[in-house]
């Protein structure tokens, strides 16, 4: 729907009239637009309801207007009548049912109306005010307003809109026509459903009725198969259930025992409330102390529900056990109107419990006897753990001790070597000491010669010291003792740096560098057996003890040499691969048997002759690569062909080292 467009045609000139025709329009618009956004009904109807309210407040400021400018009467009552014809329509179309009116339609109507009624009714109005305004009468303006003759258009325009005014008023009066016969309809309809369904209801209670007895007997039915023992009294206590479990375990028949009061007779030897009638009553809570005294508590799975257990001596031949749940019955309101007890025999379970909590002492007799064997055993223990442990040093004390022991031969056997090395620079050195000593005589000679200044004396010292020969023999004389003290120096600083006497704990440390000092320090070992072919490679410092290594190589250089039966060859290697550096020893001598190979690292084990080794040394070697180190010993030999020993090492210690 379009909108309602205002412009200058609907001006009157009078300023509170056309504000409020403004407004009405802009209400008029304000529901178009949320018609067009499909706002919801009840939206669209607040704003229209809105729109008639203030049409009314503005018809009621047009009136009072008239009243006061002093327009003619005739015109005055009029223009009234036309506002309370125009709100009675309204009115009665939106008293209608909602769906019986098209809103747009409505729309339609006021936005039509208001555009007639300003262009005609309310035109009219400001020019006779004008009028009379300006000095004429109100008699006067009222007849030349008759006389007025309006645009053929408007006027068309004006006619059209009265006529629809006309056919929506007919129109209404003809709805709420339909609507009274409607209201009749519906209230002999009603009528009609009215008694419809009074009679629905007595059928209904009928079968109601019907269904509660054929529910009771159902009820009856399957409490009275339960197995378990179950029993119901109503809210005067007495009995309207008792079923043939509840029968067998009492002895007591229902014939004997519904709708009498005489539940107290099946558990008690003379009269007092079971505690289903403690919940009819309402007073379980209050009265429990007197009759479940310990043994009463609220039941945890079935709400305002109460269980006991209890011993009933003269039920069957020696009594019997009973654990009972009790529950109130109540109406749709609420209302206890009986209560429903159920039993269940627990004897067996008791007398199970009996026997275990003997059992239990038996038990605990017995746990307290066997802690007191158990304390004497641990007593034992200790004893025998402090004798082991005395024991265990001992055994660590000789361990060291044929540590120490391995040690000493192992210097002793260098001991000989280094002797033997260092003896040949030490022999040729006292040698040229000798020679250089009668050199030095003759010398001496010679000077106290000079200092006599006889010639003759002069002359035969100098022929005596040989200078010429002293020039020629005498630098090369030092050199060789210089090159021999170079070489004991050498010897010695080898012998140092593979004792490491100053370095023993864990340090970065070179050991391509300690493989050539312990090479130094065995050569005599390996010279005679063996081709030295040296093949290292370029290795970064690690984290290590090296006068242990050393030894290990001490060791392992040794074994090679003396694997070799005449004469052979000794590969040693280094390389880096990973996180791991690694050295090779490897020989060509006799190799090993696979037997052998597997028991070489047990200690004491050997296959030299007696007297030529203790067994000890791959021991040692294995204990400080592996356990000390955290490396490991790859071996491979093959009878005949040779040995190879490869060391694995860590390039940095383990964090907990």
């Amino acid at each position: 729907m379009d909108a309602f467009v205002w412009d200058q045609r609907y001006v009157t000139g009078e300023t509170l009239v056309d504000g409020e025709h403004q407004e009405l329009v802009r209400l008029i618009n304000t529901i178009i637009e949320l018609q067009s956004k499909y706002a919801d009904t009840a939206t669209v109807a607040g704003v229209l309801d809105q729109l008639v309210q203030y049409a009314v407040v503005h018809f009621a400021h047009e009136e009072e207007l008239m009243v006061a400018s002093g327009c003619d009467p005739r015109f005055t009552a009029r223009h009234t009548a036309i506002h309370r014809s125009f709100a009675e329509q309204v009115s009665k179309l939106r008293a209608m049912p909602d769906g019986s009116v098209e809103l747009e339609q409505l729309l339609n109507y006021l936005t039509s109306w208001l555009a007639q009624h300003i262009l005609g009714m309310d035109k009219a109005m400001a020019r006779q005010i004008a009028r009379i305004r300006a000095g004429t009468s109100a008699q006067t303006a009222y007849e030349e307003e008759a006389q007025h003759a309006t645009d053929p258009a408007t006027s068309s325009m004006l006619d059209a809109m009265a006529a629809l005014y006309r056919i929506i008023s007919t129109r209404n009066d003809a709805l709420t026509e339909l609507n009274r016969n409607l209201e009749g309809k519906v209230v002999e309809r009603t009528n009609a459903l009215k008694e419809s369904n009074r009679k629905l209801l007595e059928s209904e209670h009928k079968r109601a009725s019907d269904s509660r007895r054929n529910l009771q007997l159902f009820l009856s039915q399957i409490i009275d198969g339960d197995p378990v023992p179950t029993l119901v009294i109503d809210a005067s206590h007495r009995i309207t259930h008792w079923n043939k479990a509840c029968a067998a375990i009492s002895g007591l028949p229902a014939e004997q025992m519904v709708g009498t009061w005489d539940q107290w007779k099946a558990f008690y030897p003379e009269s007092r409330p079971i505690m289903a009638d403690l919940i009819v009553d309402g007073s379980l809570e209050e009265r429990f102390d007197n009759y479940y005294h310990n043994l009463f508590r609220r039941s945890k799975t079935i709400a305002d529900a109460f269980e006991a257990e209890s011993f009933f001596p003269h039920l069957g031949s020696s009594g019997r056990w009973l654990f009972f749940t009790t529950a109130p019955i109540r109406d749709s309101d609420g209302k206890i109107i009986g209560a429903i007890e159920t039993l269940q025999d627990v004897t067996e379970r008791r007398l199970a419990e009996e026997q275990l909590l003997q059992y239990q002492g038996q038990l605990e007799a017995q746990v307290e006897s066997r802690t007191q064997a158990l304390a004497r055993a641990n007593q034992q223990l200790a004893k025998e753990h402090e004798e082991l442990t005395n024991l265990l040093r001992k055994i660590e004390e000789a361990q060291q001790q044929l540590l120490q022991s391995e040690k000493m031969a192992a210097i002793g056997q260098l001991a000989a070597g280094v002797a033997h090395e260092i003896n040949n620079p030490i022999g040729f050195v006292n040698s040229n000491l000798g020679s250089l000593k009668t050199y030095t005589t003759n010398l001496l000679h010679l000077i106290d010669a000079y200092e006599s200044g006889q010639a003759a004396a002069i002359a035969e010292a100098k022929r005596q010291a040989d200078l010429e020969f002293l020039r020629e023999d005498l630098p090369s004389l030092l050199a060789e003792s210089q090159e021999g003290l170079d070489r004991v120096t050498r010897i010695v600083q080898d012998l140092k740096d593979f004792s490491r006497v100053d370095q023993a704990e864990r340090q970065r440390a070179d050991l391509n560098a300690a493989l050539h000092s312990t090479l130094n320090v065995v050569r005599n070992e390996l010279k005679y057996k063996a081709d030295v072919i040296i093949e290292l490679g370029e290795i970064p410092e690690i984290d290590c003890v090296p006068a242990q290594l050393n030894q290990v190589f001490m060791n392992l250089l040794v074994n090679a040499a003396q694997a070799i039966p005449e004469r052979g060859k000794i590969f040693v290697r280094s390389g880096l691969e990973r996180d791991h550096v690694w050295f090779e020893i490897e020989d060509t001598g006799s190799g090993m048997s696979e037997e052998t190979r597997h028991r070489i690292f047990e200690p004491f084990f050997t296959t030299k002759p007696v007297g030529k080794g203790t067994g000890l040394g791959l021991s040692i070697s294995y204990d400080i690569i592996v356990k000390k180190h955290h490396g490991r010993v790859d071996v491979r030999s093959e009878p005949g062909k040779g040995t190879c020993f490869r060391i694995w090492l860590p390039i940095d210690a383990p964090a907990n080292d």
